[in-house]
């Protein structure tokens, strides 16, 4: 073996393995499952890819699953109160939403069947295994797994402001919601926030919903529930915390599998982006190995991918893959990764004033409605906006540029 080691088979590790063969550079790909083994496993999320990820896509010659029914031309917030605030936007470009036991498998097959070295390791390497690969590899690049992410990747606590989960997550796929290709963004202020999106699933075009708990709030109990149990007490949480979904849901209404559920939480976390190996070589983390973000905002694989294509441009211009390589594709990644992890970090906490009086805006005026709600695909622009007032004030009082 020779070339570049990519360790993990997530959004980030095969877009980072599809660009480098593309650009002619050896890969192999190491991944505890084969294609076959990731369709039938658990739900791993619920995803939305904006139009800049998609373009990537594009560019690999690597599109699947664009059914009209789930590609969201348009989002709709609604904010509970009394009178709730609530607009309709139109969004730039269709966000994309396919189940990942779907997408990722096609794409696994895309490396392969262009010749790509696929390596099946059935279990999460530890930072031993990556050494150890290492040694036949210029560079390691990891891109998912939990041991040896923990073991390489210390997180980085001046990127890092949080601890603990700052939401206790409920993703499930459902029969019996349909508010057709749009994106639903409901906020229950104080007790989290309930997001519907049409996926492409292998049971046709169904709706994802990401229930977002604060911590010890009404919206938490259903993360602990049996997956039996979930879809009744969702059902019974929609008209107090989600009226909107709760007014198209009908007597249908179901998790569609045991396998379609999943719980849990992450706590927000910057790591370190370059480990030194005991082999001499260096090791790069990208993706969930570098930045977990809470999918509150919705960019985590959309930022996976953006970053694995930074550090693929940088790997093409050459070596010496040493640890001043390492630290500046870090920096030219974070230059991409930092707005939204600001953003998402803000986004967890309840807004600021200027945000109030954009979104009263946005709720009178068509214009800052698109605008506000095309934000989720420009997260640079998403965060000059969300943290300048004096930005948000050029918008309401002149319109969006």
């Amino acid at each position: 073996m020779a070339g570049i080691g990519i360790v993990g088979a997530g959004i980030s590790g095969l877009t980072l393995a599809l660009r480098l063969q593309q650009l002619g550079i050896d890969a192999t790909l190491y991944s505890e499952a084969d294609a076959d083994a990731m369709r039938s496993g658990r739900l791993p999320n619920t995803v939305g890819r904006m139009g800049h990820t998609q373009a990537r896509e594009r560019e690999l010659s690597s599109e699947h699953y664009r059914d009209p029914g789930c590609l969201m031309t348009s989002a709709k917030l609604s904010i509970k109160g009394d009178p709730p605030l609530e607009f309709l936007g139109r969004v730039p470009e269709p966000i994309h939403a396919v189940d990942f036991r779907l997408l990722l498998p096609a794409y696994l097959d895309d490396f392969t069947a262009r010749g790509g070295e696929l390596v099946v390791t059935g279990a999460a390497p530890d930072a031993v295994q990556v050494d150890r690969w290492s040694r036949e590899h210029e560079l390691m690049v990891v891109a998912s797994g939990r041991r040896s992410v923990t073991e390489l990747f210390p997180p980085d606590p001046r990127r890092s402001p949080y601890d603990r989960p700052q939401r206790i997550l409920t993703a499930g796929l459902y029969g019996g919601l349909d508010l057709g290709p749009m994106f639903s963004y409901n906020v229950s202020p104080g007790c989290g926030e309930i997001l519907r999106l049409p996926m492409m699933t292998r049971h046709g075009v169904v709706s994802g919903v990401l229930v977002e708990a604060v911590p010890g709030g009404p919206l938490e109990p259903i993360s602990h529930l049996p997956a039996a149990e979930v879809a009744g007490e969702l059902a019974r949480l929609l008209p107090e915390h989600a009226p909107r979904l709760a007014e198209r849901t009908d007597t249908g209404f179901e998790l569609l599998g045991k396998e379609d559920l999943l719980q849990g939480a992450v706590t927000p976390v910057v790591r370190e982006a370059v480990a030194e190996l005991p082999s001499g070589r260096i090791a790069l983390a990208v993706g969930d190995a570098w930045i977990t973000n809470d999918p509150l905002t919705g960019q985590g694989a959309n930022l996976g991918s953006a970053c694995a294509w930074i550090a693929a441009d940088a790997i093409a211009a050459g070596g010496p893959y040493d640890a001043a390589f390492g630290h500046t594709t870090a920096e030219r990644m974070w230059e991409a990764a930092a707005p939204v992890t600001q953003w998402t970090n803000t986004f967890l906490r309840p807004p600021a004033e200027h945000v109030v009086t954009l979104l009263l805006a946005a709720a009178t005026r068509q214009e800052v409605a698109d605008l506000v709600l095309g934000l989720f695909s420009n997260p640079a622009y998403a965060w000059a906006v969300i943290s300048s007032p004096e930005e948000v004030a050029r918008i309401v009082d002149d319109g969006p540029a």
